[in-house]
């Protein structure tokens, strides 16, 4: 009896162990069965993942491809417009070649709705005008439209068989914008803008200025105001501070000598319409101080020769687009 009890024990003792070990395995199994789902999710993301990055590369590799393509297409256009976009020609016209001008233009008639008229004022661009007169001029005549720089407005003449298409720049400002199409051009804004009854006409430089009051396309009084305007700084002389305010000096002394032979002129002409000036942007806001009439600036190389003066102050700029 004493024998057989060690052998139950141990068979006890095996038995227990053996579900422990059965249960163990049965946790393990179940474990193990978690994780292979767990894994299997996880290559299933991965493959999704590796999928959706295959289509972000293909889809920026493709935009690459287009941004690169936009870049040579831009630059492609940028030469074009720069080596090839030029006006025809670009002259400045007055007296007997502008009145030519005016009337070739006055006399184009077409025998259907085919000549454009379009007039800009001031800073106003094709975008005010309404869209279906600027969708009949071609897209590189509207580019050189808009390029042109100018205070005084636009007229457009523009033939949609393209045998006409011009750019004047009127000596007095375009009053308002407006575009229409029909058998003839429109000059009647244009023909205004070009009447006045009296000018004054400014071209101020530091020691020579020329002023004269124009009417009926001619000078009726003139005057050319000359004073000493020192020229230049010269080495073991004054301070260049020193020598900036004797030239300052000596600009404002020629400005209020300007001024002073310009009243009495002022004063009896007192229906001036209109101020073109040219020069030096300085002196002339000094010599005209005081005065509100209304201004256009102007580019002249005249000096004060009057008979020049007066053709590049009543000078109509035309391009051909």
């Amino acid at each position: 009896m004493s024998e057989s009890f060690p052998l139950f024990k141990y068979g006890v003792f095996k038995k227990e162990e053996l579900n422990s070990l059965k249960a163990r395995i049965a946790e393990l199994e179940e474990e193990n069965r978690k994780l292979l789902l767990q894994l299997e999710r996880r290559d299933e993301k991965t493959r999704k993942t590796i999928a959706a990055r295959q289509d972000v590369d293909r889809e920026l590799n493709e935009a690459r491809q287009r941004l690169s393509s936009l870049e040579n297409e831009l630059q492609k256009l940028k030469k074009e417009s720069s080596s090839e976009l030029s006006f025809r020609f670009s002259e400045s016209l007055s007296g007997h070649k502008l009145d030519e001008v005016l009337a070739l233009l006055g006399s184009a008639q077409s025998k259907t709705p085919a000549l454009v008229t379009v007039y800009l004022a001031g800073d106003d661009t094709l975008k005010d005008i309404p869209h279906d007169i600027v969708s009949l001029l071609d897209s590189s005549a509207a580019y050189m439209i808009e390029k042109i720089g100018t205070s005084t407005g636009k007229a457009i003449f523009y033939d949609t068989n393209q045998i006409v298409k011009l750019v004047l720049i009127p000596v007095i400002p375009v009053s308002h914008s407006e575009g229409v199409l029909g058998k003839r051009f429109n000059l009647e804004p244009l023909n205004k803008s070009l009447e006045f009854d009296k000018i004054l006409v400014l071209n101020a430089h530091a020691g020579e200025t020329f002023f004269g009051i124009v009417e009926a396309d001619t000078f009726v009084e003139h005057e050319i105001v000359r004073s000493s305007v020192m020229g230049k700084h010269s080495k073991g002389g004054w301070s260049q501070k020193r020598f900036q305010s004797l030239v300052e000096e000596d600009v404002k002394h020629h400005a209020d000598k300007v001024r002073a032979a310009l009243l009495p002129l002022v004063d009896k002409h007192k229906d001036i319409q209109y101020v073109i000036a040219s020069g030096e942007g300085k002196l002339i806001k000094m010599i005209l101080e005081g005065y509100n009439y209304p201004l256009v600036i102007k580019s002249m190389d005249a000096g004060s020769n009057a008979g020049q003066v007066l053709r590049e102050a009543m000078a109509v700029r035309v391009y051909g687009v």
